[in-house]
């Protein structure tokens, strides 16, 4: 039997045993046992500032890295602040585990300080939840928790560990033979790869769209060599984004853009994404109602609903196009003309965005402040960069410009949840991934929601660039209120002129406020050498509203 260790340090471990490099964290009385076991493990903790943050900063860090991230809380209100951030996980399908501590075995039934029922408030929002209650099984639950998370559909999987136990000393449990799981990948049979093939081969403008699901398989290196052997063009969503450089040139890039192609398309090939709201539920106008459809998923209880597909494939999305791409006998270039016609749909697309970003505007054109630092990023940094785009029409402008050259580099709003606040903590999520650079794009409502992580950032001397589009309000909001009410009201859409940049200087970091487009390339040259975080507050035009916002409304997708 091993020696006696307390069980922070047993949860630790094990978490470090399990690939696990960082947890995102705030510290409460019920958790601290796990604070003890990072310092003398090794394990790095990153403290925020809210707990809703520190899930997300776990979300971010798996959307970054397609590992599996982690946060903890505290008992009681922490685990209540944290429910925002575990529903987004959840509903975005991203791997997260959240160890959260829980009033002590001893105080259970006598209205003990922050006492809840934990375990049935994150039902409805977690793939899997459990309590430990020994605490030599501790490594145990860890290492099923972490597994829970990242095998199959990715989800929240939700540990609980009570106070008492948590700080008890126990040697962990050891058997005669190993314990763990396999990685083990499932793949469609024979028959239904060889029915898919027939379809996209018999095609004339197929197209594939690649899912969260096809990130989360690490489905990258299996997609290109699809891809290179069928000529098929490519489209990608949510945490997809960047699995096919943009610059390959069978690439259409994000679905704003691809979109296009696959409203032409006779056959779709859907990668590990569901038919929801964002997808318009496999409906016209972004699908054809006479098109085929195959669809593959890890969970076959994924396939279908809102649009049944004509094949459906059940497996891992990385080994299901290994299988069809070994299945595969169709000349690669048939596809050439409608790919190059696909590009130049993506292309038109992408004028359209530039053309927007030309009209007139008082200030700055949110869409131009969008453009340029996409361009600044590019030429600033190279491929190596991550961007987070957050926001209401702020994201829509960030999603059409930015480009993704690897992925987990272009992260946004993945889920049909449609969370805001998630620039900041994705951001340090991402850049506590990669040691690389990082820039958050974020409108100045969204910004709000996790401000105060800029002390996160701070104190972690994580250098991250923020942009803060400051068109002082909720402007979606305030679109809406124009459009179904005539006028717009005097409080609820509309914000001040907050100097966002001085919390960057509060915290120790840089802040800069750009009023005029010449400021803005010096000011983010300025930003980006500073060593840690900083604002860059652009005040843009309240009354422009990106194309696609104004229309999302005639769509019914909310």
């Amino acid at each position: 039997m091993g020696k006696s260790e307390l069980g922070g340090v047993l949860a630790a471990r094990a978490l470090r045993e399990e690939g696990v490099e960082a947890v995102f964290a705030l510290p409460g009385g019920h958790n601290l046992p796990l604070f003890e076991g990072a310092r003398l493990t090794g394990l790095r903790l990153v403290d925020s500032r809210h707990e809703e943050n520190a899930v997300m900063m776990a979300e971010g860090y798996a959307l970054a890295s397609g590992r599996v991230g982690v946060a903890s809380v505290t008992a009681g209100p922490g685990l209540t602040n944290a429910l925002p951030g575990i529903a987004e996980a959840h509903q975005a399908g991203v791997p997260v585990v959240v160890i959260s501590g829980r009033t002590g075995l001893a105080q259970r039934g006598r209205e003990a300080v922050q006492d809840l029922d934990q375990m049935s408030i994150v039902a409805p929002v977690t793939k899997w939840r459990d309590q430990c209650l020994q605490p030599e099984r501790i490594p145990a639950y860890v290492r099923d928790a972490v597994h829970q998370a990242h095998t199959g559909a990715p989800g929240v999987a939700y540990l609980e560990i009570p106070q008492d136990v948590f700080g008890m000393s126990a040697a962990p449990l050891e058997r005669p033979w190993p314990a763990g799981h396999p990685d083990a990948r499932g793949t469609a049979v024979a028959g239904e790869v060889a029915r898919a093939v027939e379809v996209l081969a018999g095609a004339s403008r197929p197209v594939v769209l690649a899912g969260s699901g096809a990130f989360f398989s690490g489905a990258g290196p299996a997609l290109s060599a699809f891809v290179e052997r069928t000529g098929i063009p490519v489209t990608t969503t949510s945490a997809a984004r960047g699995l096919l450089d943009d610059d390959h040139p069978r690439c259409l890039g994000g679905l704003v853009h691809g979109g296009i192609a696959l409203a032409s398309s006779d056959a779709v090939l859907v990668l590990g994404s569901r038919f929801n709201a964002n997808l318009l539920w496999g409906g016209a106008p972004l699908f054809p109602p006479e098109g085929r459809v195959v669809q593959v998923d890890v969970r076959p209880e994924n396939l279908g609903g809102e649009r049944r597909p004509d094949v459906g494939l059940v497996g891992d999305v990385a080994a299901v196009l290994d299988s069809l791409t070994g299945a595969w006998t169709a000349d690669a270039g048939r596809f050439d003309g409608w790919a190059d016609q696909a590009r130049g749909g993506a292309a038109i697309s992408l004028e359209s965005w530039e053309a927007q970003c030309e009209r007139p505007a008082e200030d700055i054109h949110p869409g131009w402040l969008a453009r340029e630092c996409a361009r600044f990023a590019a030429e600033a940094w190279g491929d190596a960069y991550t961007t987070v785009s957050d926001g209401g029409d702020s994201v829509l402008w960030g999603v059409a410009f930015f480009r993704a050259r690897g992925p987990g580099r272009c992260l946004y709003i993945g889920s049909a949840l449609g969370t805001l606040g998630i620039g900041l903590p994705f951001g340090i999520g991402a850049r506590v991934a990669r040691e690389e650079p990082v820039l958050v794009f974020t409108g100045d409502g969204a910004f709000g929601l996790s401000a105060m992580e800029l002390d996160t950032a701070a104190r972690h001397r994580l250098p991250i660039v923020t942009v803060v589009v400051n068109n002082g309000g909720w402007g979606d909001v305030r679109h809406e209120q124009r459009a179904f009410y005539g006028h717009e009201a005097d409080t609820g859409a509309v914000l001040s002129e907050m100097r966002y940049d001085l919390l960057a200087e509060a915290v120790g970091g840089h802040g800069e406020v750009v009023k005029s487009p010449e400021e803005l390339r010096p000011a983010l040259d300025r930003a980006a050498a500073f060593d840690g975080p900083s604002v860059v507050n652009v005040h843009t035009d309240p009354e422009v509203m990106s194309d696609l916002m104004k229309n999302l409304g005639g769509l019914g997708v909310m």
